[in-house]
């Protein structure tokens, strides 16, 4: 599995409709802050093709401004041990 943590920094005057928009994706939001506009979000795809999907379209939101990817992660999947 991959796992990917990113910060997501909306536009002004979008963090409400961006959060909307994060709550539709399959991606867990661990933090908010209104004041700075941002998100930090982690994704957990079964490959680095999938996650960079998810990163596209988290990209490509209108309201977003920024994604940016903090770290990057591959943890063997328990059959793979």
């Amino acid at each position: 599995m991959f796992y990917s943590g990113l910060v997501v920094t909306c536009k002004p005057g979008q963090f409400a409709s961006v959060g909307e928009a994060l709550k539709s994706l399959p991606v867990e939001v661990h933090q908010s802050d209104a004041a700075s506009g941002r998100y930090v979000v982690v994704l957990e795809e079964p490959s680095v093709e999938a996650e960079t999907e998810r990163f596209r379209a988290i990209q490509s939101l209108p309201s977003v401004a920024d994604v940016s990817l903090i770290v990057h992660r591959n943890e063997p999947d328990d059959d793979e041990i």
